[in-house]
């Protein structure tokens, strides 16, 4: 018989109607938004002000007039003059001169004053570096001078943009034009939490693919890491900047090892070059640093290693993942299959044009995040659907060991059930135990009589009042045929009593469908199992044997009351 609806339960067609409410109101709020539409002026919805015009650089000839800004200088050697002239109007002091360089320190001059410098020397020179001089520093000079001195051996100078706003604006200049880097760190953050989430479910499941997942979530983390910290946004609001500089080259030397770690844990190809590529990318990644720390190195100048490691990590992987899921026709990582090819691609290209100079500034990540992108949406799909596929025999699994300890026609527990938990009760003894024992009453003559669809209902019917009324103290067992047993522990066994009249209310409310001379029966036992006499196999049979005679005694005068009815 099937089972019918708890309390509370909705229809298939109630959950539709629920969702399509909330999409309702939703919908509803967004045209109300439409209509009573509010136009507010943002605090940086200006865009910052600039000053990229009027700018000469200085040559063995003089100053020669430049570009608008960003342009290239074609001044050589180690160092660029800028000069522009400066108008009182210009500067206002709630201003903030912004200039970038990159791999060079700055010294500013307004007029013959030196109002700022920035840390000198080669060990100073990290990066791309935004700089900050407050217009306050610049009053009353009538023009303004950026001296650049770098340490690379430049043959050309490519000048960035210079912003004089408030720093309001200039910050919000900054973050918009890195609004890219942002978003796509943010959505790596988003993937990250996803997939330590599954890999703590499938911890918890004991599932062996959880490491492979953490390894994902590392490789994603480390990439929207990367990707942040090369952009600079961290130092806009000051503080340590080489921390940032040294975390971004951390993030990319470190970069291909959980990549690599993924690809070892999920395929059965190439796991010895894959180990040794794994190692030798930890190994570089600190010796590198440790390197530049003692001075024996630039920590730029070690980039050709970590380049090298990951060219050479393109026909290991692509090798493994061949003969995974072209030629055993894996199909559980062949998006991720994609996702290599098109990010070795792009990286390949990058690093190429890096070698070159054919890419501005070499800011080749603009170029990387393309095929990073892909890998890591091939990643993501092969990883749900990998989840997806666990959670699928999570369920197969959980209704194959409900088939096997569960009666499949009162929903509940079956005499499988009732050993596991017996077990259980003799390694944990409680201190007390009761048994109630219950039987439908003349069964074989309903089934025999009215059919063994009759009789189903019955039995149904039974173990709906045994559920009803004890579940919320005890566990509930079809035991076989038409007997049942309910075990309770603790001292809910005091309330045996008022809950068997309970039951009694129950059957005669529910039993109205099915003859009268039928019903449940039923008996009981309880026993004190005191730590010192603690519950054994013996006392655990001894109850259930009191409590199937005590259910036999009502059984027997029902029969006797039955008897002097027919007498009489």
């Amino acid at each position: 018989m099937p089972k019918k609806d708890g309390p509370g339960a909705l229809p298939k067609r109630g959950y539709c109607w629920f969702f399509a409410a909330v999409a309702a109101v939703l919908l509803l709020a967004l045209f109300a938004s439409w209509m009573f539409c509010t136009p507010l002026e943002g605090v940086g919805k200006a865009a910052a002000r600039r000053l990229d015009s009027g700018w000469s650089y200085l040559t063995e000839d003089g100053f020669v007039p430049l570009c608008e800004l960003p342009c290239s200088a074609d001044a050589a050697g180690d160092s660029l003059t800028l000069r522009r002239s400066l108008a009182q109007e210009e500067c206002d002091p709630a201003f903030v001169l912004t200039v970038k360089t990159r791999y060079a320190s700055l010294r500013v001059w307004a007029g013959e004053r030196l109002v700022y410098e920035s840390p000198q020397g080669e060990a100073h020179a990290l990066g791309s570096m935004w700089h900050f001089v407050p217009a306050t520093k610049l009053s009353g000079a009538s023009e303004v001078r950026l001296e650049f001195c770098a340490y690379d051996g430049r043959t050309a100078w490519q000048v960035e943009s210079v912003l004089f706003d408030t720093p309001g604006a200039v910050q919000h200049a900054l973050l918009t034009e890195n609004a890219g880097y942002l978003f796509f760190c943010i959505i790596c953050l988003l993937l990250t939490l996803v997939f330590l989430l599954c890999t703590v479910v499938l911890a918890r499941w004991k599932s062996p693919s959880w490491r492979a997942l953490a390894a994902l979530a590392l490789f994603v983390f480390l990439s929207g890491a990367w990707i942040l910290l090369d952009s600079k946004i961290t130092t806009l609001w000051g503080g340590n900047y080489a921390l940032s500089y040294f975390l971004s080259y951390a993030a990319f030397y470190l970069l291909p090892a959980p990549c690599l770690f993924y690809v070892r844990l999920m395929l059965e190809d190439c796991r010895r070059p894959l180990n040794a590529l794994i190692a030798a990318v930890l190994a570089n990644a600190g010796v590198c640093l440790a390197l530049h720390m003692a001075g024996a190195v630039k920590i730029r100048s070690t980039a050709v290693v970590v380049h090298a490691l990951i060219l050479l990590s393109i026909p290991v992987i692509t090798r493994a993942f061949w003969c995974s899921v072209v030629r055993r026709r894996e199909a559980q990582l062949r998006f991720t299959f994609a996702g290599m090819v098109a990010v070795y691609a792009f990286g390949a290209i990058s690093i190429g044009l890096f070698y070159t100079g054919a890419l501005h500034n070499a800011n080749n990540t603009a170029l990387y995040i393309v095929g990073l992108s892909l890998l890591l949406v091939g990643m993501t799909a092969d990883a749900l659907a990998s989840f997806g596929r666990f959670w699928r025999q999570m369920e197969s699994a959980e209704r194959y060991r409900r088939l096997a300890v569960e009666d499949g026609m009162t929903a509940l527990g079956n005499r499988n059930a009732f050993q596991i938990y017996r077990a259980s009760l003799l390694e944990h003894p409680p201190e007390r135990l009761a048994f109630v024992a219950f039987d439908v009453d003349n069964l074989k003559k309903i089934n025999d009589g009215l059919g063994h669809h009759v009789g189903d209902q019955a039995l149904y019917t039974a173990a709906l009042c045994i559920r009803t009324v004890f579940a919320p103290v005890g566990r509930c067992y079809r035991f076989g045929g038409d007997e049942f047993v309910v075990v309770i522990t603790g001292d809910a066994a005091e309330k045996i009593p008022a809950l068997l009249a309970r039951f009694a209310r129950e059957v005669e409310a529910r039993w109205h469908a099915l003859p009268e001379d039928t019903g449940v029966s039923y008996g009981w036992a309880y026993g004190s199992c005191p730590p010192e006499r603690p519950l054994t196999e013996e006392k655990f049979a001894r109850l259930l044997e009191e409590a199937d005679q005590s259910l036999y005694r009502m059984k027997q005068l029902k029969k006797a009351g039955e008897a002097e009815q027919a007498e009489g």
